[in-house]
């Protein structure tokens, strides 16, 4: 029996996750729409963590469409510091001194790595907490800093090694569109919940709706 119940919450967490894989890809189509698209995955996975399984198509695009603007004009300034910091890259190593240029590089590619550090926490925070832009991206930074070892690491260790598995093996990249995305998002939710419980406190909002749970999260 108990075997029984283990096969049946294994296929349902499966499908739980192609299906929110599925939904996460498709949503990422228009390209524009791939941060309102990140927070809805990592609010499904942060809600599977906290209240268990179920509800994800609902929870997905009801989360995707309450933090649409937000995530939008943060993906948007993501892509333009991502743009401006290759462009600088291109730039300085194209110039004749090659001392300066190799030493502007290096300094390009660590401020790419640090917004890279803190924006895996910003979708994870947008889809947990409301507040102001301007604050989560602060409170982004501050986790991303304070967290540094071992979360901060362990999430973008597994966000970087997915990348170039898909990169590098045509295997990983069909895995990938059946299942990678919303798979390394929820692993990565475990740790993300880890963290966000020194910095955040959740409270009773009255409401036994199993599709928002019963708590509402603050910053402590």
């Amino acid at each position: 029996m108990n075997e029984s119940n283990a096969v049946v919450k294994f296929l349902n967490k499966a499908t739980d996750i192609i299906v929110l894989n599925v939904l996460f890809i498709l949503c990422c189509i228009p390209i524009v729409t791939i941060g309102a698209s990140f927070t809805a995955m990592y609010t499904v996975t942060l809600r599977s963590i906290r209240y268990g399984d179920g509800y994800v198509a609902r929870v997905f695009f009801n989360a995707f469409k309450k933090n649409f603007k937000q995530s939008t004009i943060a993906w948007v300034g993501i892509l333009v510091i991502g743009a401006v910091l290759f462009l600088d890259y291109r730039f300085w190593d194209a110039v004749t001194d090659k001392t300066m240029g190799t030493m502007m590089k290096i300094m390009s590619l660590v401020i790419a790595f640090l917004v890279f550090m803190f924006v895996q926490w910003l979708f994870p925070l947008i889809a947990k907490m409301e507040d102001k832009l301007t604050r989560q991206i602060r409170n982004s930074i501050l986790i991303s800093i304070g967290c540094l070892a071992p979360y901060t690491l362990i999430i973008m260790g597994l966000s970087i090694g997915f990348g170039y598995l898909v990169y590098s093996t045509t295997l990983a990249m069909f895995f990938a569109l059946i299942f990678g995305f919303a798979l390394v998002a929820w692993i990565q939710s475990f740790f993300i919940y880890k963290a966000f419980s020194k910095f955040i406190t959740e409270e009773p909002v009255g409401t036994d709706d199993p599709l928002y749970g019963d708590m509402v999260a603050h910053e402590k």
